[in-house]
């Protein structure tokens, strides 16, 4: 017995190897059945807690009185120990809000942060994975009524080891601080908790004198339902409208529900930041997931602290003398007056004045025109060659140029050169079309080289959204952030088809691989691509592509068809009439000669992207090369240099002062211009007014001889062609138009000299 009995003992300490394996299998699916049930238990238990406080309660008898923070501890004394796990679906926006503050902070250590209806302590957690809280932070005090959250709070901090955490049981509206950070706070933070604070003026008031007037942030993210009607009279404060607007049915559904939990939604809340503060940046999202709650971040700071700005932004934007006084600016700008009526009213200014660059000139966001582009830009690249232009007016560093901002390509390479000129204009209608270059500006200011060429030279990224908020952010205004927020994680998207995929110029990309299929030289293009001599690349054009895309069915039906002229070259009827030959014979005598003036593979960026769909480091702009990226980064940076008008022409030249321009370059967009109109000549009148004697205007035209040439010489130009084309020649990379002109401001002779 006692041997049987020990045989047993042994075969149990030493088991066959099945037997082993099946016992940790075993033992495995016990513990993840353990583990599941745990899970689902705890996740039940919070998702029942959270629905009988939110959903159940408040139809229950009232037996929390009149103080508000017994009703607050009768909500969340039962769901405090939950708070966090059950409310990451519902408070959406609080990682992003506390990244984009932080990436908004002007100091990086000795910091100090006021969380006013901080709970539990999770905002402090989730900044400490943005900034060290030890080393970063001077002190973080966290302010709520709920005893029941701040104890949650306290056992957080000190299972973190925070040691400069203080957590303060107290109400919003009299809290009380050190003497010492009374002025001093860089920080302070609503997150989900001016909704829940019944007298929210009192609670703003008493916080506006601990924030720095200099550099002080505030940042709040909350629900919030706006309507367009209570931005009338002070939309240039709010820093931009796009999906500002809340439909009635999500209005009234949602500030009903909430005002159950005692949460309120009503405007008011949002408004009163936005009149007590200077609007940093904004930003109006709903969380779809739970119907489309509305919600909004929002970024602020102490209104008067851009007052100095004023006479300085007004004098980069208008070219006037800075020193003049207020009362006798020669010349003022559109945000000029704008800010000295909201001081008058005693608004906030503009928010383009508390922003971190000057680059964004004011603009009415609520002009009429823009409405003609629906919120996109037509150009993701720019078509002209800026080394040509450059070559033709050999600017220099006393030089003032005016040039269409497109993509903001051209504008960037002028800034590019050597001793680059000392300010660039850029002027375009579509404020789409001056975000896209805001965004390239931004980037070569924050980014690193690599982070650059992926956004620009690729046209995509992995992690866009993280870049604009954590790098990006502080250096957009407002709108252009609201615009980037809302489009960019789809236009970058790395599984995408990217940025040159998208706006009107997609279509040239787009058509242009429609044909070379239809021709079936899709793979002699790629051949084209990677060519190393101009024998090989001259052999490819003449012999397999030139016979293809012009054969008399794909000339016929895509090629020379006016719609082709339309969707992929962006040729408009008016100047379609100006070509002195048909469509198919333009698009030849355009292409054919391309092919002998340098490798495409090499030299000329424009054709490369267009038939691969993105740039290679060793062709492209001169923006995103390694020597320009350094040189923008240079003390003294050529991209403080450029301004951003969203205006006409015509408007722009009224603003500037006279004669403080040396170069207007205006691209081909006179060929727009119908003849029998006044266009051209107010135009030129316009140019005329704002340069200097001796100043000049480059222009291109799909005309050789453009017929309001005649109209500069009437108002006092010298016109001369700079390059005029002809066969099998080209004029610059792209050789898309048939002539470039320079138009010089002839000096107005003295009445002594006429009566000589």
């Amino acid at each position: 017995m006692s041997s049987a009995i020990g045989d047993h003992f042994i075969s149990l300490a030493n088991p066959e190897p099945w037997v082993s394996q099946t016992t940790v299998v075993i033992t495995g699916l016990l513990l993840m059945l353990t583990t599941c049930l745990v899970w689902f238990n705890q996740t039940v238990r919070s998702l029942t807690l959270f629905c009988w406080a939110c959903f159940f309660k408040p139809f229950a008898k009232n037996d929390h009185g009149n103080s508000h923070q017994s009703a607050l501890e009768s909500f969340y004394r039962s769901q405090a120990s939950i708070y966090d796990s059950s409310r990451g679906v519902l408070l959406k926006g609080r990682e992003k809000a506390l990244q984009l503050a932080a990436s908004h902070l002007k100091k990086s250590s000795k910091l100090v942060w006021i969380d006013v209806g901080g709970g539990t302590g999770y905002n402090v957690e989730i900044m400490n994975s943005l900034l060290p809280i030890t080393s970063k932070f001077e002190k973080v005090i966290v302010v709520d009524l709920s005893i029941s959250l701040c104890e949650v709070a306290k056992q957080r901090f000190e299972k973190l080891g925070f040691n400069n955490v203080e957590v303060l049981v107290a109400d919003a509206c009299d809290f009380l601080v050190p003497e010492k950070y009374m002025g001093n706070v860089d920080l302070i933070t609503f997150s989900y908790s001016l909704s829940m604070i019944p007298p929210f003026h009192a609670a703003v008031d008493h916080i506006l004198p601990m924030l720095n007037k200099e550099i002080g942030i505030i940042c709040s993210v909350d629900f919030g339902v706006q309507t367009s009607a209570t931005s009338i009279g002070r939309t240039n404060t709010l820093g931009g409208s796009v999906n500002r607007h809340v439909p009635w049915v999500f209005r009234t559904f949602w500030r009903a529900w909430f005002e159950l939990d005692r949460v309120f939604l009503d405007p008011a809340r949002r408004d009163y930041l936005e009149y007590k503060f200077g609007t940093i940046k904004s930003l109006n999202c709903s969380n779809r997931l739970l119907g489309n709650i509305p919600y909004y971040i929002w970024i602020g700071c102490d209104k008067d602290r851009s007052s100095l700005l004023l006479h300085r932004l007004n004098a980069m934007a208008t070219e006037s003398p800075y020193l003049a006084p207020a009362s006798s600016v020669p010349v003022k700008s559109k945000g000029y007056e704008r800010a000295l009526e909201n001081n008058k009213k005693h608004l906030p200014y503009p928010s383009i004045y508390y922003q971190r660059e000057v680059w964004r000139v004011y603009y009415e966001e609520s002009n009429p025109q823009y409405a003609q582009f629906n919120d996109q830009y037509i150009y993701a690249f720019t078509w002209e060659d800026p080394r040509e232009d450059i070559k033709i007016l050999n600017l220099k560093p006393s030089d003032v140029v005016l040039a269409i901002t497109s993509a903001g390509d051209n504008l960037l390479s002028y800034a590019s050169i050597e001793k680059p000129p000392r300010r660039i204009h850029g002027v375009d209608l579509n404020p789409a079309q001056n975000h896209l270059c805001e965004l390239k500006l931004a980037s070569l200011r924050c980014l690193k080289y690599e982070e650059v060429w992926k956004l620009f030279g690729l046209g995509k990224v992995e992690n866009f959204e993280e870049l604009l908020f954590s790098k990006l952010a502080p250096q957009l205004s407002s709108n252009s952030f609201q615009y980037w927020a809302k489009h960019g994680p789809q236009i970058f998207d790395i599984k995408g088809k990217g940025l040159y995929d998208t706006g009107f110029t997609r279509w040239a990309l787009r058509l242009a691989k429609y044909v070379f299929k239809i021709a079936g030289v899709s793979d002699t293009i790629e051949e084209l691509l990677t060519c190393k001599s101009m024998e090989e690349q001259k052999f490819l054009w003449e012999s397999k592509i030139k016979p293809a895309i012009f054969n008399p069915i794909v000339s016929k039906m895509l090629v020379g068809n006016p719609i082709f002229l339309w969707k992929a070259l962006g040729v408009p009827p008016n100047q379609a009439k100006m070509m002195n030959s048909s469509i198919l014979t333009y698009v030849v005598d355009t292409l054919d000669p391309i092919v002998g003036r340098s490798l495409i593979s090499k030299d000329n960026y424009f054709y490369y992207l267009t038939l691969r769909g993105r740039y290679s480091p060793t062709n492209c702009p001169d923006y995103l090369t390694k020597q320009t990226f350094k040189k923008m980064h240079e003390k003294e940076s050529p991209l403080d240099n450029i301004r951003l008008h969203t205006d006409t022409l015509n408007d722009v030249f009224e603003r500037l002062a006279s004669g403080s321009l040396t170069v207007a370059i205006i691209m081909d967009h006179m060929d727009w211009f119908d003849p029998k109109k006044n266009e051209a000549q107010s135009e030129v009148e316009h140019l005329k007014k704002c340069l200097c004697n001796g100043g000049r205007v480059l222009l291109r035209s799909i005309s050789k001889e453009p017929w309001y040439i005649k109209v500069f010489e009437e108002n006092g130009f010298h016109c001369q062609a700079a390059a005029v084309r002809v066969k099998r020649m080209t004029i610059d990379r792209t050789n898309m138009y048939a002539s470039a002109w320079v138009c010089t401001k002839i000096p107005a002779r003295r009445v002594s000299d006429l009566t000589i």
